[in-house]
């Protein structure tokens, strides 16, 4: 199993450390929303349309 560039982070019991990922997973969104909101406010009218998906999608989820 050598697909990978970098090893599999490890805890000291010899399972994956998931807290590790969990947490890199959660900034790497951040950043990619942070990047769609700025992109998003460089574009007149945009932004408005973004937050209105958003809006309907997390409305859908909690139906």
């Amino acid at each position: 199993m050598d697909e990978f560039d970098t090893p599999i982070r490890l805890r000291p019991d010899g399972s994956i450390d998931t807290a590790y990922y969990i947490a890199r997973s959660r900034e790497l969104r951040s950043r990619q929303a942070l990047d769609m909101a700025a992109e998003a406010g460089r574009t007149p009218g945009r932004l408005t349309r973004l937050l209105g998906r958003v809006l309907t999608l997390t409305r859908i989820a909690r139906a």
